[in-house]
């Protein structure tokens, strides 16, 4: 299971007090600093080992923390140092600056968790793709470029996206059958960069989501086969 909360802790700052003198809090503010970066640090270490265990259990909790963990712990590291420079800095208007580069390196730390989150969840989404292939479940479609889902696409989709999004998704897919492959569908390689996943394409799949497809051959040639769906976020690419 991932877990969030321990980017931040509001008992890091509970020694400020406007009784302090400025270097004394600034003291204080260091350390929570050095706290929240030696947090993010384990976290990405939790994140490289999820990555490494290639186990597709975790894809839904990764997406969980992407999505709403993370940035309700972003919300709630931000409330906590608002609410101790009420308690503290707006009783000495002096120690106001030292908060502001707090309250930046939070933002900061947690948005490049969440790109975290999201390159773990694609890495996976990857392994699972060339390690568990499914059959195709229909016919093969498309007069021009030839695709069909894999017969464990519908599953992965519905773990994925809400309903809405999964019927998006299949009109966007129906255009994955012309030829050649609409611009709009910004069909891409998923080898280098962030995810490097050799022999693996993706294009959009409507909204901020992406397809991950395979190729495959059959007796009249290749096709792609559609093996999963989710959310796309393209700083997790780089």
């Amino acid at each position: 299971m991932v877990t969030t909360h321990r980017l931040f802790a509001d008992a890091w700052l509970d020694p400020l007090s406007p009784d302090l003198t400025a270097e004394d809090s600034a003291t204080i503010i260091d350390a929570a600093l050095a706290q929240l970066l030696d947090a993010q640090e384990r976290f990405r270490r939790r994140l490289h080992d999820l990555e490494l265990s290639g186990d597709p259990a975790h894809i839904r909790p990764l997406l969980q923390a992407e999505s709403a963990l993370l940035p309700e712990s972003a919300s709630n590291a931000d409330s906590a140092v608002h609410g101790v420079m009420q308690r503290v800095a707006f009783k000495r208007r002096a120690l106001l600056p030292l908060f502001p580069p707090l309250l930046d390196r939070l933002r900061v730390v947690h948005a490049e968790s969440v790109v975290e989150c999201a390159r773990a969840r694609w890495r996976l989404m990857a392994r699972r793709a060339l390690a568990d292939p499914g059959g195709p479940s229909s016919p093969i479609q498309g007069q021009g470029t030839r695709y069909v889902k894999s017969d464990r696409f519908d599953a992965r989709a519905a773990d994925q996206l809400p309903p809405d999004d999964r019927v998006r998704a299949d009109r966007a897919l129906k255009r994955l059958g012309d030829y050649p492959i609409p611009v709009e569908l910004d069909i891409r390689s998923l080898s280098g960069g962030g995810l490097d996943s050799v022999g693996l394409w993706t294009i959009k799949a409507g909204g901020n989501n992406r397809f991950i497809l395979r190729r495959d051959q059959d007796r009249r040639g290749p096709h792609f086969v559609v093996e999963d769906v989710g959310p796309w976020r393209e700083e997790a690419a780089h």
